[in-house]
């Protein structure tokens, strides 16, 4: 776990503690307990581009949690936070058109 944490959640390298950092967050479906994996990374496979990044489940007393996240991505640049975003974009956009029939 200590190596995701200062790992770019898109390209994989570690973050040096002296350069800027991007941060991205997100929140789960309602209704999605987290509290046993709180202050974890966790896999989230991207399915459509063959990829896994790590989310940080926030804990419920942190700020991020208090702005409405459930989970945090860090980024080394700019252009990785951007490629998340869209790549997670991507993913919410496609399965949330999915729906099962019994």
């Amino acid at each position: 776990m200590k190596e995701l944490m200062n790992a770019c959640a898109w390209c994989g390298i570690q973050i040096p503690e002296d350069v800027e950092v991007f941060g991205l967050g997100a929140r789960a479906r309602a209704g999605t307990d987290l509290r046993d994996v709180e202050g974890t990374f966790i896999p989230m496979p991207l399915t459509l581009i063959s990829k896994t990044v790590h989310a940080c489940v926030v804990t419920s007393d942190s700020e991020a949690k208090r702005e409405g996240y459930d989970f945090a991505f860090l980024a080394c640049s700019e252009r990785c936070a951007e490629s998340l975003k869209a790549a997670l974009q991507r993913e919410i956009d496609t399965f949330s058109r999915v729906e099962l029939l019994h």
